[in-house]
């Protein structure tokens, strides 16, 4: 398996694979990746994209920012469960974020999604001892037109990588 940001080709593919709703989300990591804020990871296997996440350089919560100076992996998404997708994208968040000389990874999580916090407990990751943050953002369809908008509460997890 394959860890690596994405591409214009990658971004592309993905786009044209996608639901309607979840194209604008894809514009939006590539955007952030263009702009020097964090990664699009992919993970590949035998050239096909099984899995992706967001590798922020700095959280986007700003309770978290006002306490740690941390990397923050943002909407894990394995295509298959329980074959090292996950565990093997958020590997390689944890080494880019050591090359980047951060501290510490953080990562919020749904109390909707037991099994994410399974996997995440397993790899040494933390409940911070500061508040629960909400996870705000907004469903949109292809164009942008906002569908939806959500504010979810999560857990913040935290794993030192010194």
């Amino acid at each position: 398996m394959e860890i690596r940001p994405a591409t214009d080709a990658d971004v592309d593919r993905l786009i044209a694979a996608a639901e309607p709703a979840s194209q604008h989300h894809l514009r939006e990591r590539w955007a952030t990746q263009q702009r020097g804020d964090g990664l699009f990871l992919l993970a590949l296997s035998d050239g096909e994209v099984v899995g992706h996440t967001m590798l922020f350089s700095e959280s986007k919560y700003a309770e978290v920012r006002a306490a740690h100076d941390v990397a923050e992996i943002n909407a894990l998404h394995a295509y298959v469960q329980g074959k090292g997708i996950g565990t093997a994208i958020i590997g390689a968040a944890e080494a880019i974020a050591g090359d980047w000389r951060k501290p510490a990874i953080g990562l919020a999580v749904g109390a909707d999604n037991p099994g994410a916090r399974r996997l995440y407990d397993r790899l040494g990751y933390q409940l911070w001892n500061g508040v629960q943050v909400v996870d705000t953002w907004t469903e949109k369809d292809a164009e942008g037109n906002v569908i939806r908008s959500h504010a979810d509460p999560c857990d913040y997890l935290l794993k030192p990588l010194a």
